[in-house]
């Protein structure tokens, strides 16, 4: 009989902690995200990403600059802009800046979903994700490797996956190398808030915010005609390289999880100001 009531009270007790906020109450998680991207002509752009999560409040805060002089000159907020965003996923409920009011607005999910939906359907846009052997066949050469070993990266260990895709008929070639970790609770857990918000708001798979998503969509394409597999964990940092035939840069691009910690709550992070 006591092993009966364990078995429940377990049983209970599981259930009363899944339909809770995803997130522990009285701690909050912080990351802070660096993308960096470096296009000839054109210059560095870098995006920082601040994010806050407690309870059911998801807060992002991403600032978004063009460091080339005559590309800031040529755009219409002098070369930075910002995108700040709170959702509750109990309320249903997200707020975002409006910089020409310069107050929050808020929306509510069946609004988003029903925006997202109705772009969906009236996109004239259909890309056909479908592949047959030819397409196999002319896939470029890829040589991979997930490393066996890990390093500390930004403060946690990460284990290493290194892609390099020679396109057929040229000497360029693409390095990529992408690092995994499962040792930050914080950047689990803000990884999962994110898919869960996406889930809500009705979007799809193909819906793309951050290098973090990018690289699940890319994952996702390349599976169909390749398995691939990747480490456990969220991605901590990420680099790729288009190099021409003297190893020259052509194309970079950089995304780091520079911060990520469990802290107590601070109700001014969640505030709308």
């Amino acid at each position: 009989m006591k092993t009966k009531t364990v078995i429940l009270l377990a049983i209970l007790l599981g259930l009363f902690t899944y339909t809770l906020p995803l997130y522990a109450a009285g701690k909050e998680h912080h990351i802070e995200e660096i993308t960096v991207i470096d296009i000839p002509v054109v210059g560095k752009i870098s995006t920082r990403t601040t994010s806050y999560l407690a309870g059911c409040k998801l807060k992002e805060v991403t600032t978004i600059k063009l460091h080339n002089a005559l590309v800031q000159m040529l755009s219409e907020s002098d070369g930075k802009s910002h995108d700040n965003q709170l959702s509750d996923m109990c309320e249903e409920l997200l707020w975002k800046y409006d910089d020409e009011k310069m107050i929050y607005t808020a929306q509510s999910f069946s609004e988003i979903r029903a925006k997202v939906k109705s772009d969906l359907e009236n996109s004239e846009t259909q890309i056909d994700m479908e592949s047959d052997q030819n397409d196999i066949d002319d896939l470029p050469r890829v040589v991979r490797e997930i490393m066996g070993y890990e390093k500390n990266i930004n403060g946690f260990k990460a284990q290493k996956v290194l892609t390099t895709v020679y396109p057929e008929d040229s000497d360029k070639r693409i390095v990529i190398e992408e690092y995994y970790t499962n040792k930050s609770q914080a950047l689990s857990k803000i990884s999962s808030a994110r898919e869960d918000l996406n889930k809500k708001l009705g979007y799809d798979d193909a819906h793309i915010e951050g290098v973090p998503s990018l690289i699940n969509m890319a994952y996702n394409a390349i599976k169909t005609d390749r398995d691939w597999s990747r480490p456990d964990g969220e991605v901590i940092k990420f680099t790729i390289k288009l190099l021409d035939d003297d190893d020259d840069e052509m194309f970079t691009m950089t995304y780091d999880v520079t911060t990520a910690e469990t802290i107590p709550v601070q109700e001014d992070h969640f505030a709308l100001k």
